[in-house]
């Protein structure tokens, strides 16, 4: 009987410590879950602050990753994913359009000097043929990848109202900001502002 009692006795130390233990586990679970959404929550809120410090509307909508199947201009196909992991740069833009022209030797200088720290820069060309691009590519010199949105369904997709617009686009895809209209990329404050952005996403 003693044995039996005592049995009995040792088995329920046991449970109530089993229990104990797995309380505390998932108290701690859920406590760091709890520390990582905040973490994010307090990313997102520095990333929109940089992004406004150099012009670019912060996204606030619900998170948006939207692909694409665009050729580029050795007729090879990219999509989104293809650039997974990297800040992505999307510009949209026209050879008729003067200030996207003139702001695409700053997004050469931006490129060359962040392509190393994580950033990607696609410049998608809206409703236009490789004939009408070739020439401006190489007397701009430009050495990032240009895409071909012949239907300009991609840029519809993105929100695109006028030209040019970018569109900034985190490690996984989400849109993260936009700016409308010309800009100066390689500004110091433009470059050390997404310089500070790779350093949240």
């Amino acid at each position: 009987m003693k044995r039996t009692l005592i049995a009995a006795g040792i088995f329920s130390v046991i449970a109530v410590v089993t229990v104990w233990v797995a309380f505390a586990s998932g108290s701690r679970d859920a406590g760091a879950a709890e520390t990582q959404a905040e973490a994010r929550q307090h990313d997102a809120e520095a990333v929109a602050e940089l992004l406004r410090s150099v012009g670019i509307q912060p996204y606030s909508g619900p998170q948006r990753r939207i692909d694409f199947d665009l050729e580029n201009l050795a007729e090879e196909s990219r999509s989104l994913s293809d650039y997974r992991g990297r800040l992505l740069f999307l510009n949209f833009w026209a050879t008729w359009c003067p200030p996207c022209i003139e702001e695409m030797p700053s997004m050469q200088r931006l490129s060359d000097q962040l392509l190393g720290e994580g950033l990607t820069m696609v410049a998608v060309n809206v409703q236009e043929g490789r004939d009408d691009i070739r020439p401006f590519v190489d007397e701009l010199g430009l050495t990032f990848e240009i895409l071909l949105d012949r239907r300009g369904q991609t840029g519809q997709a993105y929100g695109v109202r006028g030209l040019p617009t970018t569109v900034l686009l985190d490690r996984q895809g989400y849109v993260l900001g936009t700016k409308l209209g010309f800009a100066i990329w390689d500004d110091p404050q433009v470059v050390q502002a997404l310089r500070d952005v790779l350093q949240e996403i």
